[in-house]
């Protein structure tokens, strides 16, 4: 039988690659497809901004993952 803990952490790293796969190649298709008549540097905005958000969902998971654990205790306090 599983611990509930590793059940949590495996369905993390399955988000983990899932939201990096579908927004890189999302982010692609968009750029080769739908917006053909953009310059290099739309073309390279649309990439960015579907990395940052891709990387802000990565970081809530993973954040809201460490704090259950609590790693993130003491770590606000200024």
């Amino acid at each position: 039988m599983e611990r509930k803990s590793s059940i949590g952490l495996m369905a993390r790293v399955i988000v983990t690659i899932v939201t990096l796969a579908g927004f890189l190649s999302g982010s692609l298709i968009y750029i080769a497809f739908f917006a053909p008549n953009y310059n290099l540097l739309q073309q390279l905005v649309v990439f960015l901004v579907a990395f940052i958000l891709a990387i802000t969902v990565v970081a809530i998971t993973w954040i809201t993952w460490a704090g259950r654990r609590g790693m993130m205790r003491g770590m606000w306090i200024l």
